[in-house]
């Protein structure tokens, strides 16, 4: 097996509005799988996460990235992975198989798991290129996949055509002021802090970014207090991340205090971004939300995004899979 393989294996997981989006998308998912797929075999890295996790797993190839050749003559490129960093929660990150992403190809991808049992794995998780209806293909099929489960929904949308649209509402109320990262971290806590008694699984779909992780985004210069007439409503942050067949701009966060939920100042601040990004042609911008955050769910939809992908949790028969 051989990169341009993986690569073409691949394309069959890769969304269909990716693919109309981007005219280089073969080129830029070879970009994006390079990095995972030179981790397959890496003892040396393998042993680096060992030792940063400290379970009781010594081989530093079973932390490795990983190609198992599956029964049917098929293969998977996977590994071991921990949700949220916690040791409670491992699963297999499947990074790319020559299975379709149908429901016989779900299903096949079980024999993954027992390669990993070092770890006790909960359940797979997969990538699939048309959520809604790949997950109702399932429901409806007789494979023998298990439960399927979305995680992260993929939002996205070139930044040209959010730049298209009508502007909202409260467009003219809104400005974006650059901030520093430091006192950017400590706004995002005290709202998530303040979002925590209505939204009791908050810290189960998104984390507050502290200041290293939004470090990046101020060294592009895409760190900014959200205001409105002038009044500090809360903060938006993104940084360049080309993943999954395009290229673009992560929202790496954006939330706003009680005072300003609900007003269209979200939509708002989402486009006085898109007029702040140094964008190529093609370029999106997109992002990971929960399905079970509605709000902000509704917002990244209101401002034009679209639900692209999904990463899904897909639990074989006899495994316990992810909790909620």
């Amino acid at each position: 097996m051989t990169t341009p393989d993986v690569v073409l294996a691949a394309e069959r997981w890769t969304s269909p509005q990716i693919k109309h989006w981007s005219p280089q998308w073969r080129d830029n998912l070879a970009q994006w799988l390079e990095p995972s797929l030179a981790l397959v075999g890496d003892a040396e890295w393998g042993g680096q996460i060992r030792d940063m996790v400290q379970l009781p797993v010594q081989d530093p190839l079973a932390w490795a990235n990983r190609l198992i050749e599956l029964s049917d003559g098929h293969w998977a490129v996977v590994g071991i992975r921990f949700r949220g960093r916690d040791i409670e929660k491992p699963f297999v990150d499947v990074i790319a198989t020559s299975l379709p992403p149908v429901p016989s190809g779900l299903a096949a991808l079980g024999e993954v798991l027992p390669h990993f049992s070092a770890f006790s794995p909960l359940c797979l998780r997969v990538n699939m290129p048309d959520p809604a209806r790949e997950l109702q293909a399932l429901a409806a099929s007789n494979a023998d996949a298990g439960r399927a489960t979305p995680d992260l929904l993929i939002v996205g949308r070139p930044v040209a055509e959010m730049l298209a649209r009508p502007v909202a509402s409260r467009y003219d109320d809104v400005s974006l002021v650059p901030c520093e990262p430091a006192a950017a971290a400590a706004r995002v806590a005290t709202i998530y802090d303040e979002l925590a008694p209505s939204r009791p699984q908050l810290e189960q779909w998104a984390t507050p970014a502290d200041a290293d992780a939004l470090e990046d985004a101020a060294d592009e210069n895409l760190l900014f207090d959200v205001r409105v007439n002038g009044t500090s409503a809360g903060l938006i942050a993104a940084e360049r991340d080309d993943a999954y067949g395009f290229t673009g701009f992560c929202v790496q966060e954006i939330v706003l205090d009680s005072d300003h939920r609900g007003q269209q100042i979200g939509v708002a601040a989402l486009q006085r971004l898109c007029r702040e990004l140094p964008s190529a042609p093609h370029d999106v911008l997109w992002g990971h939300i929960h399905p079970g955050n509605v709000p902000s769910l509704r917002n990244a939809q209101e401002s034009g995004r679209k639900v692209v992908a999904a990463h899904v949790w897909l639990t074989p028969p006899g495994y316990n899979g992810m909790p909620e």
